[in-house]
């Protein structure tokens, strides 16, 4: 099972450099489907794991959940608000693809040379699931803010979620069920609700590029 984790680790981490090189919104929607696919098969074979060993099954409910919220529901949501808002061809990053490629590289070798020297975490093999999960997270804020349009930024805020839950799930080997739930709970909330901003932006200034709120200023 170890082998299979470190593996994971490593694909859910190419997954936020392919979303960071993605040029259009469709794209970016379709990677974040696919790296929360791989979240799910990642709590799918610890739930396995546990289930065998502890007799637990919580985390195989929560495989469950990711894939019915992340894989299945969020994208739909997330497809239904960009078919909704009128679409225009505009340059959606700040900086060029490979420059974002390369701040990815520091991002993960910063991550790496710091969790390395982190007193009690340096667990050997576990520690490469760590630098990839952290990285994940850091990754996510810096698409994040590097995007202008605002489905661009959910989905940075998104993988920002998914970093901190493989991270808390491969550290801990499971979080109690409760945190879980609550954890999807706030997501969806902050998901419908970026949603909703989505459409006000658009309905106000027929984009949805965030520089465009510039023109509130007084």
């Amino acid at each position: 099972m170890s082998d299979f984790l470190d593996v994971l680790s490593v694909l859910i981490l190419l997954s936020s450099f392919i979303l960071m090189a993605n040029k259009r919104i469709k794209s970016y929607i379709q990677t974040f489907r696919i790296q929360s696919a791989l979240i799910a098969l990642t709590a799918g074979i610890m739930g396995i794991d546990i289930l065998s060993k502890e007799g637990r099954f919580d985390v195989l409910i929560v495989c469950v959940i990711i894939i019915a919220m992340k894989v299945i529901y969020i994208p739909h949501l997330l497809n239904k608000a960009y078919t909704n808002v009128e679409y225009k061809i505009e340059k959606d990053f700040f900086l060029n693809i490979p420059i974002l490629i390369f701040v990815c590289c520091m991002i993960v070798v910063f991550c790496y040379f710091s969790i390395s020297n982190t007193g009690g975490i340096n667990l050997g093999i576990i520690n490469l699931r760590v630098v990839n999960s952290v990285s994940l997270i850091l990754i996510g804020l810096f698409f994040m803010i590097s995007r202008k349009k605002a489905i661009g930024q959910i989905i940075g805020f998104l993988v920002i979620e998914n970093g901190l839950f493989i991270t808390a799930m491969l550290a801990t080997q499971g979080m109690p069920f409760i945190v879980d739930i609550g954890i999807f709970i706030d997501m969806l909330t902050a998901v419908l609700i970026l949603g909703i901003m989505v459409f006000k932006i658009n309905e106000k200034f027929d984009s949805i590029d965030m520089n465009e709120l510039k023109n509130l200023r007084g």
